[in-house]
């Protein structure tokens, strides 16, 4: 259901022009980490879907243009990978996500996700 959400606001904002659905996918982009987050937590029956999306796009205000960079770094790696017909990919993917997985972490360092919702 959150794929079915992030997709559909992304969907909406690429109407407007690309650029701005490009923005909002960076913004919308640590939804899945928040929700695992808050379902650790035990507290996922107090937030709605949408509301994931809203935490996670709050949570990247002022931190897209270090995501785009982020997300940059690893062209080269892909492109290896797609030159050794997707075998490369087997070690790239889980590197790739471990480092998002990361970044999420140093992002909420210092955050109540739930408390902020109620903001």
């Amino acid at each position: 259901m959150l794929f079915v959400v992030q997709w559909a606001l992304t969907f909406l904002w690429s109407l407007l022009l690309v650029i701005p659905g490009i923005i909002k996918s960076f913004s919308y982009s640590q939804t899945y980490f928040i929700y695992k987050d808050i379902e650790a937590q035990g507290k996922a029956g107090e937030v709605g879907y949408v509301d994931y999306v809203t935490l996670s796009r709050r949570l990247m205000d002022g931190h897209k243009w270090e995501f785009f960079m982020l997300r940059l770094s690893f062209l080269g790696w892909d492109i290896l990978g797609w030159l050794t017909c997707g075998i490369g990919f087997i070690w790239i993917t889980p590197y790739e996500h471990m480092t998002y997985m990361n970044y999420y972490v140093t992002l909420v360092e210092g955050h109540d996700l739930v408390s902020e919702l109620n903001k």
